[in-house]
């Protein structure tokens, strides 16, 4: 099923976020039926780099490539303002979709961006971004493709603004529509009821502004999918720190381990036995 099609179906679909290709296998297996491969998370992850437009189109391509590679599930990118102007949001886009993914997200953000739940950030004029969406639209080679507009008005210009842009993306032709960073349950319960045009998306990051209501909560408010971007990450940063101040402290790592997985289980998710079998079926071996 397309990631299209999944987000017509009445259910909310949870996209956690996936920010290397292990993370992919593992959010696969606990039976996910889609990715999110946020800016935050890569820059973060890949490069030890704050969410700040530090990253490069190429950089980011490679990135989604390997997550794609690791899993058989729909990935949603985020490609921050598409790199720049419209002859660069068409390359964005088409170099993602060779890359294998699913969904690449254009926010209204001023070039460099900023992560959405940052202070600072500056959004281009509507009519801007309109014509960005239909760059992006025009450039796709698969029409399954969708295109997901996010608006980082609400914390610029306010809610009012960001609803209305949002309702001008959806008319543009995006197939999902973010509104990004709302601070409460009645800026969701007003996005969710603004009749906007377009499935909508909710992103919940631990620590940013927005409640985390809950993936049942969000459906009855309106969304269509609601995304865990930075969870995998900030569950990763916290285990790595608690590791290391346990070896720092111990000179072992022997207290820790039962929060480790086992070496047997980590080779199953990496599929180490099926690269067995092959080699053992191409010798003859039975």
């Amino acid at each position: 099923m397309s990631l299209a099609a999944r987000l017509a179906r009445p259910e909310i679909l949870v996209a956690p976020g996936a920010y290397d290709a292990l993370t992919a296998r593992l959010l696969e297996r606990a039976g996910f039926e889609a990715l999110y491969r946020g800016g935050y998370a890569a820059a973060a992850s890949a490069f030890g780099l704050p969410d700040l437009g530090l990253t490069t189109l190429t950089e980011s391509v490679e990135h989604a490539r390997r997550i794609v590679d690791a899993s058989s599930l729909p990935l949603i990118a985020d490609a921050d303002t598409g790199y720049g102007e419209v002859p660069q949001v068409v390359r964005t886009v088409q170099e993602l979709e060779r890359a294998g993914v699913a969904a690449v997200q254009l926010e209204d953000q001023v070039f460099p961006k900023r992560c959405g739940h940052m202070a600072g950030k500056k959004v281009i004029p509507v009519d801007e971004m309109v014509v960005k969406l239909r760059a992006a639209l025009r450039a796709r080679r698969r029409p399954e493709t969708v295109i997901v507009a996010r608006t980082d008005s609400a914390a610029v210009l306010g809610l009012d603004d960001a609803i209305e842009r949002a309702g001008v993306y959806a008319e543009a032709g995006a197939g999902l529509v973010f509104v990004d960073a709302p601070q409460s349950e009645d800026d969701l319960r007003r996005i969710g009821s603004a009749g906007i045009g377009a499935p909508l998306m909710v992103n919940v990051s631990e620590h940013g502004k927005t409640p985390d209501l809950g993936a049942d909560a969000f459906q009855e408010l309106g969304f269509s999918l609601v995304i865990y971007p930075t969870s995998t990450l900030f569950a990763a940063a916290g285990s790595t720190a608690d590791l290391a101040a346990t070896l720092m402290r111990d000179r072992s790592t022997r207290a820790a381990v039962p929060r480790m997985m086992p070496f047997s289980e980590l080779n199953e998710v990496l599929g180490a036995s099926d690269w067995d079998r092959l080699e053992d079926n191409l010798r003859g071996v039975t």
